[in-house]
């Protein structure tokens, strides 16, 4: 007598053990950690973005920006952080600011593009010998840290303009003014909501952290200078929602190479980082080596990176390593400022015209 088993039970060790998977995968990818993680990101050109008005001029070549991958980390990326070199684990605590959260760091990462734009406007206009018109309209409330002097007085978005009657224009300036105040002293805070003109008083509270073992004092907002920025012909410059500020330099290299009608790519893919401030200087970022790997995906013949000009500068060493380490044939070239990025460019065509 032949002994009939039941279908329905063969599979159904199968159907446990992919429910177990499942779950686990569930556990892997939705469990957090207290790390981000920072990989690759792409490498996009500049010239789509930028829009200077009368011009259509557009190079041989091509500026590229380059871009880090940002996550929150689960317990599935910390895992992958501990055998694939291109993922970096980073605390939390390092990457957002005083009672900050998630989304509010997104936030503050396009409110710094939105400046790091600005900054390649006026630089470029300036490096370029175009006059450009700057007007400091105050000094913005990005947002207010808890438990501090202006939680619940000051809102998102109220304009700064003087302090104990004295005007303040740029978020340094605030700075400025409260530096020497000692914990406890009092301030007069007028600023702008909604059109109205409005005066509080704050006790000032010391502030989380140290600069060389001194306890400084303010009201607690994360401030923002607000700026217009006039030019003629009048530029555009739209990221989309890619945010921090380390795109300036490639910004500016594009807006001078149609504000000049000049190609100064020379038909080459020129890759790079790095922040600017208003008189072109450029500036330390972070993720370099990730900016790297994206760049060299991207087929970039040259890597422009902020140059190492002080004791804990990193760039420069930590991409020339990062070329080193997967192999690159691509040139990667320190700069101190715009103009000497531009300089280079001006070699790539001499080579060119010498070949």
């Amino acid at each position: 007598m032949m002994n009939k088993s039941n279908p329905s039970r063969s599979w159904r060790p199968w159907l446990i053990a992919g429910i177990v998977t499942v779950l686990l995968a569930g556990i892997l990818f939705f469990i957090p950690v207290p790390y981000y993680v920072f990989q690759p990101g792409s490498a996009l050109e500049v010239g789509p973005m930028v829009h200077v008005e009368k011009l259509s001029y557009r190079e041989k070549g091509s500026f590229l920006l380059t871009t880090v991958a940002v996550r929150e980390g689960n317990i599935y990326g910390y895992l992958a952080g501990q055998w694939n070199p291109e993922i970096e684990l980073v605390p939390k605590k390092e990457v957002l600011g005083e009672g900050e959260n998630s989304r509010e760091y997104y936030e503050r990462q396009e409110k710094v593009m939105k400046q790091s734009e600005e900054n390649a406007v006026i630089a470029a206009f300036r490096t370029a010998g175009r006059p450009v018109k700057v007007k400091t309209v105050g000094v913005e409330v990005f947002r207010t840290l808890e438990k501090m002097p202006a939680q619940g007085v000051l809102q998102k978005g109220d304009l700064i303009q003087r302090i104990d009657g004295q005007q303040v224009e740029t978020a340094e300036e605030l700075v400025k003014k409260l530096w020497d105040r000692k914990p406890g002293d009092q301030v007069r805070v007028t600023f702008l909501r909604k059109g109205k003109v409005k005066t509080r008083t704050l006790r000032l509270a010391v502030l989380n952290g140290e600069e060389r073992g001194i306890k400084r004092a303010g009201i607690g907002v994360v401030p923002v200078t607000k700026r217009k920025v006039e030019t003629d012909p009048r530029v555009q410059v739209d990221a989309e929602r890619i945010g921090g500020p380390s795109a300036g330099l490639m910004f500016t290299l594009e807006i001078m190479n149609q504000l000049l009608s000049k190609d100064l790519t020379h038909g080459h893919r020129i890759a790079g980082t790095g922040t600017i401030t208003p008189d072109g200087e450029v500036g330390q970022i972070g993720g370099v080596q990730h900016k790297i790997v994206a760049a060299d995906k991207a087929g970039a013949e040259v890597f422009f990176v902020p140059a190492d000009t002080h004791p804990f500068d990193q760039n420069e060493k930590l991409a020339k390593a990062t070329v080193k380490r997967i192999g690159s044939n691509m040139k990667v070239v320190p700069v101190h400022d715009v103009k000497e990025a531009v300089r280079f460019l001006d070699s790539l065509s001499r080579v060119k015209k010498a070949a």
